[in-house]
């Protein structure tokens, strides 16, 4: 009998425990909670772009603008099973500080939101904001606004490599936002993207240039894992004679692939073909130079990738796909300072 009541006692208390864990707070009331980093003196801070008295005041006011229209957004304004943990700060490449006291690096801001959701542990309620679903609104920042066709981000100094890295197949469009704003579908993240209605973000690649970053890539990449294998050499010499094999007529088009059996290595095919996919690449010409380097001439957004409905995930997805829904292409093409 003794034991008997041991082993209720058990199985009872961690019933109890389950049931803590597992409370539904999906409806419990959240909060905006803002800080602004700029000014810490963490890596993260304004300080490493060295902005003067008239940068500084610029960006200040940006900020300001970007973080109160995301605080007016429904979900923001009555947060129901999570709290924002809305944080503020400047956005850069980490170990690259002295390029941003250049006077040609453009100011990247960074609003960055996670939807921290909350749990109750013994008989207290608390919210995580750890590996989270959350929004991360970038401006200036072209790295943001693709997903390369290397599914690759991390940083690359040879310039073959970097030259391949950035080009990109464009995804589809989930959602429209309005005044040509869209949410796009990536692999890993789904970004919108804000952008200048007068001249292009991206610009299609032609066969030509498509291939001729395609070898420089290979060889680069040979280069730099010091291999004198013979199987990259015959790579190499693959992706070389079924280069060779495209008819001259085609090279001065614009590269759409699919996998085409004929070219399995490049996947080069024309327009007409089945489940094209068009190769882009960032329009170097993008940026208005003249135009001082805190003005706002792009903004992305992004969410993860698989964060894209109402069905997927826990609160904290579901609060961030209700909070993107709520945007209006209209409203964000004012955040801009370029038409």
């Amino acid at each position: 009998m003794k034991y008997f009541f041991i082993i209720f006692f058990l199985v009872s208390f961690s019933s109890l425990a389950i049931a803590q864990e597992t409370k539904d707070l999906s409806t419990y009331p959240g909060k905006w909670i803002y800080t602004n980093n700029n000014l810490s003196g963490e890596w993260f801070g304004e300080r490493y772009y060295k902005m003067n008295a008239t940068e500084l005041q610029k960006y200040h006011s940006t900020t300001e603008k970007l973080v109160n229209y995301l605080h007016q957004q429904p979900v923001a304004q009555n947060p129901v099973g999570v709290t924002l943990n809305v944080q503020s700060r400047a956005a850069y490449i980490q170990y690259d500080h002295e390029k941003l006291s250049a006077s040609n690096e453009r100011v990247k801001a960074e609003i960055y939101i996670p939807f921290c959701y909350f749990y109750e542990k013994n008989g207290k309620i608390d919210y995580a904001c750890t590996e989270v679903s959350n929004i991360k609104l970038r401006t200036n920042d072209v790295s943001t606004a693709f997903e390369s066709i290397l599914n690759n981000n991390t940083i690359i100094n040879n310039q073959a490599l970097k030259d391949y890295h950035d080009l990109f197949i464009l995804r589809k469009k989930l959602l429209d936002l309005g005044s040509g704003v869209f949410l796009y579908d990536g692999y890993y993240i789904n970004f919108i993207i804000v952008a200048s209605n007068e001249r292009p973000l991206w610009s299609p690649v032609t066969i030509r240039e498509y291939t001729n970053k395609i070898m420089a890539y290979l060889i680069a990449s040979t280069k730099e894992s010091n291999s004198s294998d013979k199987l990259q050499q015959e790579v190499l010499d693959a992706f070389k004679k079924e280069i060779v094999d495209i008819p001259s007529e085609l090279m001065s088009q614009y590269a759409y692939t699919n996998g085409n059996p004929i070219r399995p290595l490049t996947g080069i095919c024309t327009m007409e073909e089945d489940s094209t996919s068009a190769i882009y690449k960032i329009n170097p010409d993008y940026f208005d130079s003249s135009l001082p380097r805190t003005a706002v001439q792009l903004i992305t957004i992004s969410i993860e990738g698989n964060a894209d409905n109402a069905d997927w995930g826990g609160t904290d997805a579901h609060r961030v796909w209700e909070f993107i829904q709520g945007l209006k292409g209209s409203d964000l093409r004012k955040l801009l300072d370029i038409n």
